[in-house]
């Protein structure tokens, strides 16, 4: 059985490079009774307080975001548009907001758990290629913000099993950005070169 990701993994201060060690991971839920999986390959940084994208700009604590100030190694779980429930790694050191959000898995278990979730054939690409997709698929609720991602009680878990090499990383743009000014293009998010469960390509990607 592959090993859960240490709290050193996840309390280091570069999200960056926590955003794309997180690609290759396995994404694990045990909601309800019912156990999903999926490998993540793509990924999203977001940094307080100098990253305007980010909840936590300027190191605003609210009850929203008070979990992003956590010490790394729990969810943070965000309804979006009033209908996605968005799932994010929070990382760094307590009072740090730093936070990695995961736009796309590949399923590898609980295939007829998804289909049931999201109407549709675990075969279809659709079903966990964004944010808020994969999140339906795997029983991921707002319910679950703040709990631990390092124990197998836990309903959600992520395993360290595979490294993606960087050369196989490719990075671009983050999603829905223009507002967060000279922000608005970094490029800090994250995806696995070639795979195909990722979401929507754009038409800017850079290799690291």
């Amino acid at each position: 059985m592959p090993k859960l990701l240490p709290k050193s993994f996840y309390t280091r201060h570069d999200v960056l490079q926590v955003s794309k060690d997180l690609l290759g991971k396995t994404l694990v839920t045990n909601i309800n009774g019912h156990h999903t999986s999926g490998i993540i390959v793509e990924t999203e940084a977001y940094r307080a307080p100098d990253d305007k994208a980010c909840h936590a700009y300027n190191d605003n604590l609210t009850p929203r975001t008070e979990t992003m100030f956590e010490e790394g190694g729990i969810a943070y779980v965000y309804i979006c548009y009033g209908i996605h429930h968005l799932f994010n790694v929070i990382t760094a050191e307590k009072g740090m907001a730093h936070a990695v959000l995961i736009r796309a898995v590949e399923p590898t278990d609980g295939f007829d758990v998804m289909e049931d979730r999201r109407k549709m054939s675990s075969k279809r690409k659709a079903i966990c290629n964004g944010p808020g997709k994969f999140a339906k698929a795997m029983g991921i609720h707002k319910s679950h913000n703040g709990i631990s991602l390092m124990t197998r009680k836990s309903p959600i878990y992520i395993e360290d099993n595979t490294d993606i090499p960087e050369d196989q990383i490719v990075a671009g743009p983050r999603v829905g950005m223009s507002t967060a000014e000279e922000c608005s293009n970094w490029p800090w998010r994250f995806r696995v070169k070639n795979n195909t469960w990722t979401s929507k390509p754009d038409d800017v990607w850079y290799d690291l």
